[in-house]
């Protein structure tokens, strides 16, 4: 019986993957084209038995008669009476001007641009790439790879080049349409960078198991064969960016939010994954919802909210604000864009949205650009700025006036290797209104509270780009 898995966080990470365009010659000889020039070589000096061209190349008997009925077919060789293979006519018009070496007029050439990510040099197909680095955790390339990276793209093409074309990334098409399986690469003629590099994009799970609450070990990466650089580069970048364990100062976020069923659920320093269960059912009796795992994966909760927002009243306008954590692995995944975008379409329906992003100062123009970067396909008009250490930065909230407050803690705890969200969904009006309190509270608080009143700055910073 297979252990259940549970995923309790989904990040996105990237790999810069340079495309390249890519020249090639190939025959369609069944594996035989780096001996062909060889054998016409050999039989252009001396004709031979097929037991002396067997122990030549090393061939065993199926490998020889392949290699001959090749140059049988293109009628560039002869049997003579006394058993020995020759050169024919044809055979001999392959060297021109007496070169040394046979000018094969079978050769085609094939062209096409190709993308290969640069850890493990796997070849991708384009769909499997994506053009920006954006919510998402970039894995570091040493610079000798990047400034190496044709070499080690040709190098690997014909290394793996029988793999390529059943892996369907190199597909080469005859004259009538059909494509090529029995192909063999004869050189590489061009391989030159093209353009802005894309990235290799994948999503790695992370999972429980709810029979202990422990970490499961990492799955390996979907699509790609080779992976053991990028697993290596996964496990360094997980532990630079580790932090100490925060579930003391998640207790006093619980206790200012007045949640007294979370701590039970962590206690201990791991999911209780019985104890998750009784506060799953007992939130679902109070028409609330309670989930583990990033806000923007809860497609329960968007359905829950998009029923909500498209019953609003749109001549009595509300505020919808999300205040984002100080969490590295927060936003780290392609689908927190489709969740702000919803949210910013649906503003019709009568509610102005806010995206708050924590930054250290008001002033820290770096990462007010960091964020404008991150989100660069979201309109800056929603795009807010505000005061980290909100509930000590380990607490996300998201609410709509009178209608709905959606919590989410981001537990740092040393069983797990990345940030473990849990959270809940009330419409419980007298929790909306604690929970919306706590977070305008803080927003319209002062920044200096001792300057003078002139001086006197809000936590809410406003737009990133006024």
């Amino acid at each position: 019986m297979s252990e259940q898995k549970t995923p309790y966080n989904q990040i996105d990470f990237v790999v810069k993957a340079p495309r390249f365009r890519i020249v090639f010659s190939y025959m369609s000889d069944k594996g035989v084209a780096f001996v062909r020039e060889y054998l016409l070589r050999l039989l252009k000096v001396t004709p031979c038995k097929p037991a002396q061209i067997a122990q030549y190349f090393g061939f065993n008997q199926y490998e020889t008669e392949v290699a001959l009925a090749d140059l049988e077919s293109n009628k560039w060789i002869i049997w003579q009476d006394n058993g020995l293979i020759a050169l024919s006519a044809e055979g001999q018009r392959l060297f021109q001007d007496n070169q040394e070496s046979p000018h094969i007029p079978t050769l085609k050439e094939f062209g096409g641009e190709y993308r290969m990510e640069l850890l493990d040099s796997n070849f991708l197909k384009k769909n499997d790439c994506d053009n920006n680095r954006q919510q998402a955790i970039e894995l570091v390339i040493e610079p000798k790879v990047l400034s190496e990276s044709s070499e080690i793209a040709q190098k690997t093409f014909q290394n793996r080049f029988r793999q390529l074309i059943e892996d369907e990334i190199v597909e080469v098409k005859n004259e009538v349409g059909e494509i090529e399986k029995d192909i063999s690469l004869y050189k590489i003629d061009v391989i030159e960078p093209k353009g802005t590099p894309d990235y290799f994009r994948f999503t790695q799970q992370f999972e429980l198991l709810p029979e202990t609450g422990q970490a499961k070990e990492r799955n390996d990466v979907p699509i790609i064969t080779h992976q053991e650089n990028i697993q290596q580069a996964i496990t360094a970048q997980l532990e630079k960016f580790y932090r100490h364990d925060n579930l003391r100062e998640l207790r006093n976020s619980m206790a200012e939010i007045s949640d007294d069923d979370t701590l039970k659920v962590l206690f201990g320093g791991t999911l209780d994954f019985n104890e998750f269960l009784k506060v799953y059912q007992e939130h679902e009796q109070q028409n609330g919802l309670y989930f583990l795992g990033q806000i923007y994966h809860q497609e329960t909760l968007f359905e829950q909210i998009n029923k909500i927002l498209d019953k609003l009243n749109k001549k009595s306008p509300k505020k919808l604000y999300w205040l984002a954590p100080s969490d590295i692995y927060w936003g780290k995944q392609r689908k927190i864009h489709d969740k702000i975008q919803n949210l910013i379409d649906k503003q019709k329906n009568g509610y102005d949205f806010h995206l708050y992003l924590p930054l250290p100062s008001e002033r820290n123009q770096h990462e007010k650009q960091e964020w404008l970067n991150h989100f660069k396909d979201i309109s800056d008009k929603v795009l807010y700025g505000f005061c980290e250490s909100f509930l000590d930065g380990n607490t996300e909230i998201l609410f709509l006036e009178d209608k709905f407050a959606v919590v989410c803690y981001h537990a740092k705890l040393s069983s797990y290797p990345v940030t473990l969200p849990i959270g809940f969904m009330t419409t419980d009006i007298k929790k909306i209104n604690h929970i919306i309190r706590l977070a305008k509270n803080y927003l319209n608080s002062a920044l200096f509270p001792d300057r003078d009143e002139d001086e006197i700055r809000q936590k809410d910073f406003g737009l990133l780009k006024p």
